[in-house]
């Protein structure tokens, strides 16, 4: 018997543990759920002990699973670091990069062409959702851009991409003319929330010292893109980043209104996410800094 465990059994178990889902596991190591199980079982017939408490739908790790993932994860992440940093970086090469929905519709989306025009060597995959995503889980993305908070992992480099204006945003039919909005009369017009933004009405009005309106109808979306489409709809006003509605203002279906006392709020709540060790590589590089000045211009 070999003294010394399989490397990839080992590697099956850390990806096993790290995701508590064998098919989870498989899909990232390009084998199957049974192959990644076979090797799971083949290192626990290894030990003499089990690794994982098995449950229908999850895995979790005994104390012994415990004690092994705790020593040969930081191992394993030791080896793909080195292996990126030393990896030569062919001419044309495919990036990914996943982003929140609004960002990548409203703002990045329209901005591609101007990126592939300066560097037409790359092919770019865009994924997409709410959740912020740690790059150190994702082998497979290269570089993420977080909306409101960015997961800060040991590696992973965080930059902001610059200050943006939350500001009252309605239909230039909502309110007619009125370039300012009297505190009383928004207790008849409807706030429309936007669930992921950092800035609610509710902290929006005590920033200010102003009381929170007494408002009947408060429609409410889980995207910063729905909330804009509202406000166009006539649906109420919205309180969301500029950076959304930079089209809607262009063409004027959307007009800034102040409200009474108030002011727009600036906060930094972008920011792109990519690993130390690959800040070298020529498409990170060129993404970074297309991406950064891009947010300067628009600034």
């Amino acid at each position: 018997m070999s003294t010394k465990p399989s490397l990839i059994a080992l590697r099956a178990f850390e990806a096993a543990a790290r995701h508590g889902n064998f098919s989870v596991a498989a899909a990232e190591l390009h084998q199957t759920p049974s192959a990644v199980s076979h090797q799971i079982k083949s290192l626990e017939s290894f030990f003499g002990f089990s690794l994982f408490i098995r449950h229908s739908r999850h895995l979790e790790l005994n104390d012994q699973g415990r004690r092994l993932f705790d020593v040969i994860k930081p191992a394993f992440d030791s080896i793909d670091q080195i292996c990126t940093a030393l990896r030569p970086f062919s001419e044309t090469e495919k990036l990914a990069v996943h982003c929140a929905p609004s960002f990548a519709s409203k703002w990045l989306g329209p901005r591609l062409p101007d990126f592939f025009s300066k560097y037409p060597q790359y092919t770019l995959n865009l994924s997409s959702s709410a959740t912020p995503v740690d790059l150190q889980k994702h082998p497979e993305l290269d570089m993420a851009i977080a909306y409101s908070a960015a997961i800060n992992s040991p590696g992973i480099c965080v930059q902001g991409l610059g200050l943006e204006a939350c500001c009252t945003l309605g239909s230039p039919g909502l309110l007619g003319a009125a370039g300012e909005i009297a505190l009383q009369r928004l207790n008849c017009i409807p706030l429309i929330e936007s669930q992921l933004n950092p800035l609610s009405w509710r902290d929006y009005f005590i920033q200010h010292g102003k009381p929170l309106p007494e408002i009947i109808h408060r429609p409410s979306f889980d995207r910063g893109a729905l909330a804009i489409a509202a406000a166009v709809d006539g649906l109420g006003l919205a309180l969301e980043s500029e950076r959304f509605a930079q089209q809607e203002l262009a063409d004027g279906r959307l007009v800034k209104y102040d409200i009474e006392g108030c002011r727009p709020v600036m906060r930094e709540i972008h920011f792109l996410c990519y690993r130390h060790t690959q800040r070298n590589s020529p498409k990170i590089v060129a993404f970074h800094d297309w991406l950064v000045n891009a947010c300067r211009v628009d600034s």
